[in-house]
């Protein structure tokens, strides 16, 4: 029924579909067309601000350098939105009688305040002239842009489609989309728009409250394009992160669960909830989202964002200030030590959101003087939300803090739920502690919705004889002392030398390797160092625990002497001093633990000397910590219920298309605990959790194989394929990614061998991914062409070749990270960076390459702890970008502010104003020939200065 739908088909019943629920449809052919009906809107909207005198062209200019100017997409979509306590879009001019007016351009609080129209086949000329199929407008702005293809196209066409067009048109007011949307009608997603490269694995289904996928584009639009629901998108359920200047938006299980909270908050006031959301899932966003919006719609005395303070490293403390905060630099998590601090902001009318530890909120109601303070809070409404709440609330911090805020309703969020069969001492489950669960997002939703990836689970057996009996219940023989034997610790150590460069893609990817004690962590470091230091390995091992008395469980503390496990962790920390030229000591165990999280998360495959390939851990790491560059976890040690999957969880963070699965590779046996706790905390249904087992996917390999074959038989037989034309270009490149996706999965199995595999060696694996990079490279969509060829719609999924890309966007997020804690580790980044920018590639990046030089030897150096290298890259490149603005201004002999006036009217309409430049050069003395030449050099100055100082 569907098979014959075409493209135009599916946008014809898409546009009934936007007709049925409310929006007009308005016909706008062009860009031109585009600015008139916004202008129209504008001026209707603010009529009774403008004293009903529509706007000038010269005002209508100046609303649109207001609008977008220079600006990056992050800060047009904050624009968009005012601020999260007021969402009120605004902007302010200044009329040509010199009135300040302030404008209106969307209302966030209100849906029903604004215009919903809907239009389809603007054309846009560009690099290349482009018609977009769908665009959603509200109040005149182009919000939604949809792209579709027929049904029997992969709709990720639609995906490669909309980077192209960013690349080639969208400019203007074009750079106001929010949002795409792509469909062949039967496969449907949505996803952000921003500055930089977007990346597919970001691409989200939409879902009905039961995780449902709504896919056929008639069931997404029902739902996901209602008035009230996009309006929610846009307004409420976007997060902005300060630190990377970008904006995400959130998935429906996220929205769906800020809703659930919100309800229970403003009809069930005395009943608390929680929120069931696998790990991995996003939790820590949905539950910012879930503070912002109950400290600002409900009547609460206060809001409190309440975490464990052993959950928050370095880089968790810059995400939370990150997501809170509108101005990047600010500060809004209180992470002082002080508890006066804390009570400060309980007293303060000024703000009605506070972000605290449950330590320190447990010393504020114990401690006799600051009881005495916070009196008026005993029986105020106060709601806390409390963040990974199957650790944090079980204790008798959560009943101190009960017993004083009498009248505080509670929220929390867990991806492992306690109930009855992992119960703990206490004898309290979830519900008990939260009365009732108000949404739910498993694990075997998560990784049908590749938010987070499946597992591969080795078994090893590591008793020699023994291999079915469990590591734990060796009759006849003390257990612990078969389990600590030299041989058997010296063995795992071989084996994981063996297997960590095939696990992780040549070190691509990084590893954790749990043990029971720090006697076992650092008895296990010491062989992997004698090894290393042998020469048998390169490895860059070191491991980090905390000597505290008491605080692991039984078999972890079995065998550990605290004095013992300080003096050896103080050798430890002395060799990584050497070894990545640092300066920490256990009495600086935070700067210690806060570079390993630093450098565990920005792994970094080019420079291998400032990597850490694996992590020897007790208890830290296992929990909380979330890095995309993680994908394999070595265990040693007893793991059960919530412990087992808050372990393996480490390892499945989607990153790329070279990341398939995390790998988990168990040298106890722990088959049963592992099957009761997928069984429990995937509702019963275990059937996604695990990737295809080797026999499976072995098979699947050859089969992609034999039809890559049918083909072409060699990687030389491709060159005849351009003579065949793009059809069959385009089955190579569909056959051949099929064979990459399948190698990046099965290579990392210790049973592959290439010759499992007939026909087929390694090297015929890279001959033919050479012959894939010249078919990319032939068909590259920028290169100049008079016909669009139809390879440049279709995702090559080039990450799958495991390149690295070195540009602008890359160098920028190494330059926001460089560590300012301490001079060392500020030295070693910048170094780096350097050393990267020496091997600039592209010509976007040479052409900055030694502003971004100067900025890190110049500014670098001058800057302090707190301080924002982002921001302070940008008005370096600002202050860099007007002087040479000046310095070609007095060189032509033209006022600055008409250079910079024909630099605003480039970036925004895509060329300059001939007609202005004509006036202002004849006004400057300028003769006819004169003026040809001087034209030349202000258009050649002004591309130039555009992509030499922008980095966004």
């Amino acid at each position: 029924m569907y098979g014959q739908e075409s493209e135009q088909q599916l946008e014809e019943k898409l546009m009934s579909r936007f007709n049925g629920l409310g929006y007009r449809t308005i016909s706008l052919p062009d860009e031109t067309s585009l600015l008139a009906h916004f202008r129209e809107l504008l001026t209707q909207q603010n009529i009774e601000n403008l004293h009903h005198e529509p706007l000038t062209d010269g005002e209508f200019k100046r609303v649109l350098n207001e609008l977008v100017g220079a600006k990056s997409h992050y800060q047009i979509a904050r624009q968009l939105r005012g601020s999260d306590m007021n969402p009120m879009g605004k902007i302010s001019i200044q009329r040509d009688n010199d009135e300040t007016v302030y404008l209106t351009i969307f209302d966030g609080l209100d849906a029903t305040n604004n215009i919903y129209e809907v239009a389809h086949q603007i054309t846009v000329a560009g690099t290349h002239e482009n018609r977009y199929d769908v665009t959603v407008l509200i109040n005149g702005l182009p919000i939604v842009q949809v792209e579709l293809k027929r049904r029997d196209v992969d709709f990720r066409q639609a995906f490669n489609q909309v980077i192209r067009y960013k690349s080639e048109s969208m400019r203007g007011l074009f750079r106001f989309v929010q949002l795409f949307v792509i469909s062949n009608g039967g496969e449907t997603r949505y996803f952000a728009n921003g500055d930089g490269d977007l990346n597919a694995n970001f691409m989200f289904y939409w879902t009905d409250k039961e995780n449902n996928w709504l896919n056929d584009l008639g069931a997404f639009s029902a739902s996901f394009f209602t008035k009230e629901r996009l309006h929610s998108l846009i307004a409420k359920y976007t997060i902005f992160d300060s630190a990377k200047e970008r904006m995400m938006i959130m998935r429906p299980y996220q929205i769906y669960a800020v809703e659930a909270i919100m309800h229970q908050a403003l009809n069930n006031p005395h009943k608390n909830g929680y929120i069931w959301h696998t790990t991995g899932s996003g939790k820590t966003i949905t539950s910012f989202k879930a503070s912002q919006l109950l400290a600002r719609d409900t009547d609460a005395e206060k809001v409190i964002f309440l975490i464990d303070r052993n959950d928050l490293d370095v880089q968790t403390s810059k995400n939370f200030n990150s997501y809170m905060t509108t101005i990047p630099g600010e500060q809004a998590l209180d992470s002082t030590t002080n508890t006066g601090s804390l009570v400060h902001q309980l007293q303060s009318h000024d703000n009605s959101l506070i972000v605290t530890t449950i330590q320190k909120m447990n010393n504020a109601v114990n401690n006799p003087h600051y009881k005495s303070l916070l009196t008026s809070y005993h029986d105020k409404r106060v709601i806390f939300i409390e963040d990974e709440a199957h650790r944090s609330q079980f204790g008798e911090m959560r009943k101190n803090v009960n017993r004083w805020f009498t009248n505080a309703q509670h929220f929390g969020f867990t991806g492992t739920p306690i109930f009855s069969q992992n119960i703990g001492p206490d004898k309290r489950t979830t519900e008990s502690l939260y009365d009732e669960e108000l949404h739910r997002y498993l694990i075997k939703d998560a990784i049908r919705d590749h938010n987070v990836l499946g597992f591969n689970v080795e078994q090893m057996g590591t008793i020699k004889g023994r291999d079915t009996i469990s590591d734990e219940q060796v009759e006849g023989i003390d257990t612990q002392e078969v389990l600590t034997n030299d041989d058997r610790l010296n063995n795992i150590v071989n084996h994981i030398m063996l297997n960590h460069d095939n696990k992780t893609k040549n070190r691509t990817y990084n590893a954790l390797f749990a043990v029971p004690n720090t006697t076992i962590a650092l008895r296990y470091y010491e062989l992997f160092q004698e090894k290393i230091k042998a020469g048998s390995s390169d490895l860059k091992v070191t491991t980090v625990f905390t000597w505290t008395a008491n605080e692991y469980s039984n078999e972890q503390n079995q065998g550990t002497d605290n004095d013992t496990s300080r003096h050896g962790l103080d050798k430890v920390i002395d060799d990584y001093n050497q070894t990545y030229r640092t300066n920490f000591s256990t009495e600086d165990f935070k700067g210690y633990f806060n570079d390993i999280s630093q450098r565990m998360k920005s792994h970094d495959s080019r420079t291998r000397n400032n990597n850490i390939d694996i992590l020897i851990v007790v208890g830290m790491f296992l929990t909380g910590f979330d890095s995309p560059r993680l994908s394999v976890l070595y265990n040693d040690k007893k793991l059960e219920w919530h412990g087992l999957i808050q372990a393996y969880s480490r390892t499945n963070r989607v990153e790329k298309d070279t990341k398939s699965f995390g790998s988990i590779v168990n040298y106890r046996n722990l088959k049963a605990a592992t099957d009761a706790a997928i069984t429990l905390f995937s509702a019963g249904d275990e059937s996604s959790f695990y990737v295809k087992k080797y026999d499976e996917l072995l098979q699947e390999f050859i089969g992609n194989i034999k039809a890559l074959h049918k083909i072409t038989e060699q990687p030389n037989d491709v060159n005849d394929l351009y003579n065949q034309g793009n059809d069959a270009l385009k089955k190579f490149v569909l056959a051949f990614r099929d064979v990459m996706r399948t190698n990046n999965q099965i290579r990392v199995y210790d049973e592959f061998k290439w010759e499992d595999v007939p026909g087929f060696s390694k090297q015929d694996l890279e001959s033919f991914q050479g012959k894939y990079q010249e078919v990319y490279h032939q068909i590259n969509p920028n290169k100049e062409k008079n016909k669009a060829s139809i390879l440049e719609d279709i995702d090559f999924q080039i990450d799958l070749l495991s390149t690295d890309r070195i540009d602008v966007q890359y160098i920028v997020n190494l330059i926001k990270a460089i560590n300012l804690e301490d001079e060392d580790s500020r030295q070693a980044d910048v170094n780096k960076i350097k050393q990267l920018l020496d091997k600039a590639a592209t010509n976007d990046l040479k052409s900055k390459a030694d502003l971004i030089a100067a900025f890190l030897d110049e500014m670098v150096p001058t800057l302090k702890t707190g301080d924002s290298v982002g921001d302070s890259l940008n008005a370096y490149l600002a202050k860099r970008r007007d002087a040479a603005v000046s310095e070609f201004a007095e060189d032509v002999k033209l006022p600055v502010d008409v250079i910079e006036k024909q630099i605003i009217e480039t970036q925004f309409y895509g060329q300059a104003d001939v007609n202005e430049m004509n006036k202002n050069l004849s006004t400057a003395g300028y003769g006819f020939k004169a003026k040809i030449n001087i034209k030349k050099r202000i258009k050649s100055f002004i591309d130039d200065t555009i992509k030499r100082f922008t980095v966004v």
